[in-house]
Protein backbone atom coordinates (compact mmCIF):
# COMPACT_ATOMS: atom_id res chain seq x y z
CA UNK A 1 0.00 0.00 0.00
CA UNK A 2 1.49 3.69 -0.58
CA UNK A 3 1.51 6.27 1.57
CA UNK A 4 2.31 10.14 1.67
CA UNK A 5 4.51 11.58 4.42
CA UNK A 6 4.06 15.17 5.32
CA UNK A 7 5.99 17.28 7.67
CA UNK A 8 7.80 14.45 9.23
CA UNK A 9 10.11 15.14 11.76
CA UNK A 10 13.61 14.57 11.23
CA UNK A 11 14.03 12.82 14.53
CA UNK A 12 11.33 10.37 13.56
CA UNK A 13 12.57 10.12 9.45
CA UNK A 14 14.60 6.99 10.04
CA UNK A 15 12.12 5.49 12.60
CA UNK A 16 9.37 5.87 10.33
CA UNK A 17 10.83 4.27 7.20
CA UNK A 18 11.62 1.21 9.22
CA UNK A 19 7.98 0.95 10.74
CA UNK A 20 6.67 1.54 6.92
CA UNK A 21 8.72 -1.36 6.04
CA UNK A 22 7.58 -3.28 8.59
CA UNK A 23 3.84 -2.40 7.21
CA UNK A 24 4.88 -3.06 3.80
CA UNK A 25 3.72 0.60 3.04
CA UNK A 26 5.26 2.47 0.43
CA UNK A 27 5.96 6.67 0.34
CA UNK A 28 4.96 8.23 -2.55
CA UNK A 29 4.40 11.99 -3.13
CA UNK A 30 0.62 11.72 -4.92
CA UNK A 31 -1.84 9.06 -5.27
CA UNK A 32 -1.56 7.38 -2.26
CA UNK A 33 -5.01 6.40 0.20
CA UNK A 34 -2.77 7.14 3.29
CA UNK A 35 -1.60 10.08 4.57
CA UNK A 36 0.95 10.23 7.47
CA UNK A 37 1.54 13.67 8.93
CA UNK A 38 3.87 14.66 11.70
CA UNK A 39 3.32 18.74 12.32
CA UNK A 40 3.10 20.06 15.65
CA UNK A 41 0.82 23.12 14.09
CA UNK A 42 -3.02 22.25 14.25
CA UNK A 43 -3.82 24.61 11.36
CA UNK A 44 -1.50 23.58 9.19
CA UNK A 45 -2.76 20.10 10.04
CA UNK A 46 -5.97 20.60 9.15
CA UNK A 47 -4.84 22.41 6.24
CA UNK A 48 -2.98 18.83 5.04
CA UNK A 49 -5.72 17.35 6.00
CA UNK A 50 -8.45 18.62 4.26
CA UNK A 51 -6.54 19.12 1.26
CA UNK A 52 -5.96 15.66 0.87
CA UNK A 53 -9.71 15.19 1.07
CA UNK A 54 -9.84 17.00 -1.70
CA UNK A 55 -7.70 14.84 -3.18
CA UNK A 56 -9.82 11.82 -2.67
CA UNK A 57 -13.36 10.16 -3.82
CA UNK A 58 -16.10 10.29 -1.85
CA UNK A 59 -17.03 7.08 0.57
CA UNK A 60 -17.85 4.31 -0.90
CA UNK A 61 -20.77 2.09 -0.33
CA UNK A 62 -21.05 -1.61 1.45
CA UNK A 63 -24.96 -2.20 2.22
CA UNK A 64 -25.67 0.92 4.37
CA UNK A 65 -22.19 0.99 5.22
CA UNK A 66 -20.00 4.15 3.95
CA UNK A 67 -16.23 3.27 3.20
CA UNK A 68 -13.81 5.50 3.67
CA UNK A 69 -11.97 6.72 0.64
CA UNK A 70 -8.56 6.98 2.42
CA UNK A 71 -7.15 7.42 6.34
CA UNK A 72 -4.97 10.35 7.77
CA UNK A 73 -2.73 9.51 10.76
CA UNK A 74 -1.02 12.33 12.61
CA UNK A 75 1.75 11.50 14.33
CA UNK A 76 1.40 13.97 17.62
CA UNK A 77 4.70 14.98 19.17
CA UNK A 78 4.88 14.18 23.14
CA UNK A 79 3.26 15.27 25.65
CA UNK A 80 1.08 17.14 23.00
CA UNK A 81 -1.69 14.63 22.97
CA UNK A 82 -4.18 16.29 25.65
CA UNK A 83 -3.54 19.83 23.52
CA UNK A 84 -4.25 18.27 19.78
CA UNK A 85 -6.92 15.96 20.63
CA UNK A 86 -9.67 18.71 20.03
CA UNK A 87 -8.02 19.49 16.46
CA UNK A 88 -8.08 15.67 15.69
CA UNK A 89 -12.00 15.22 16.66
CA UNK A 90 -12.45 18.35 14.54
CA UNK A 91 -10.92 16.49 11.43
CA UNK A 92 -12.62 13.43 12.31
CA UNK A 93 -16.10 14.95 11.82
CA UNK A 94 -15.68 17.29 9.38
CA UNK A 95 -14.19 14.19 7.00
CA UNK A 96 -16.04 11.24 8.20
CA UNK A 97 -17.04 9.02 6.26
CA UNK A 98 -14.53 10.33 3.52
CA UNK A 99 -11.41 10.07 5.75
CA UNK A 100 -10.81 7.73 8.57
CA UNK A 101 -8.62 10.90 11.06
CA UNK A 102 -6.82 9.05 13.52
CA UNK A 103 -3.40 9.42 15.43
CA UNK A 104 -0.46 8.14 17.12
CA UNK A 105 0.54 9.89 20.31
CA UNK A 106 4.28 9.17 21.19
CA UNK A 107 4.19 9.41 24.41
CA UNK A 108 7.39 10.89 26.80
CA UNK A 109 8.95 8.55 28.42
CA UNK A 110 8.49 7.38 31.84
CA UNK A 111 10.47 8.74 34.79
CA UNK A 112 13.19 6.71 35.86
CA UNK A 113 11.81 4.28 39.10
CA UNK A 114 11.87 5.89 42.41
CA UNK A 115 13.96 3.50 45.19
CA UNK A 116 11.07 1.86 46.60
CA UNK A 117 9.83 0.69 43.22
CA UNK A 118 13.21 -0.20 41.91
CA UNK A 119 13.24 -3.64 43.68
CA UNK A 120 9.20 -4.49 42.70
CA UNK A 121 10.29 -3.38 38.84
CA UNK A 122 13.52 -5.83 38.71
CA UNK A 123 10.93 -8.51 40.12
CA UNK A 124 8.35 -8.35 37.32
CA UNK A 125 8.93 -10.60 34.17
CA UNK A 126 7.44 -7.24 31.86
CA UNK A 127 9.91 -7.10 28.17
CA UNK A 128 9.52 -3.32 28.34
CA UNK A 129 9.02 -1.20 25.44
CA UNK A 130 9.44 -2.02 21.29
CA UNK A 131 11.80 0.11 19.60
CA UNK A 132 10.32 2.67 18.26
CA UNK A 133 10.38 1.51 14.39
CA UNK A 134 8.27 -1.82 15.84
CA UNK A 135 6.00 0.49 18.65
CA UNK A 136 4.99 2.40 15.18
CA UNK A 137 4.56 -0.28 12.62
CA UNK A 138 2.15 -1.95 15.01
CA UNK A 139 0.16 1.05 16.29
CA UNK A 140 -0.29 2.12 12.29
CA UNK A 141 -1.33 -1.19 11.72
CA UNK A 142 -3.85 -1.03 14.22
CA UNK A 143 -5.03 1.97 12.50
CA UNK A 144 -4.98 0.91 9.17
CA UNK A 145 -6.55 -2.56 9.14
CA UNK A 146 -9.53 -0.86 12.07
CA UNK A 147 -12.21 -0.61 9.45
CA UNK A 148 -14.30 1.89 11.72
CA UNK A 149 -11.81 3.70 13.50
CA UNK A 150 -12.05 7.70 13.67
CA UNK A 151 -11.17 10.18 16.21
CA UNK A 152 -8.52 7.82 17.70
CA UNK A 153 -5.34 8.27 19.29
CA UNK A 154 -2.76 5.64 20.33
CA UNK A 155 -0.38 6.13 22.60
CA UNK A 156 2.89 4.29 22.27
CA UNK A 157 5.90 4.47 24.46
CA UNK A 158 8.90 3.06 22.60
CA UNK A 159 12.69 2.83 23.60
CA UNK A 160 14.62 5.39 21.26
Amino acid sequence: MDVICHDIPPALAAPLTEALALCALRPVQTGAAVLLLGTEDPAQALARIADFAASRPEAGRAGADRIASGQVVWLLPAGQAAVLQGTLARAALAHAPQLRVNAIHLAPRRPPPAPWQAAWIAATQHPGPPPLPQALARALGLLLQGPALTGQVVNIAALR
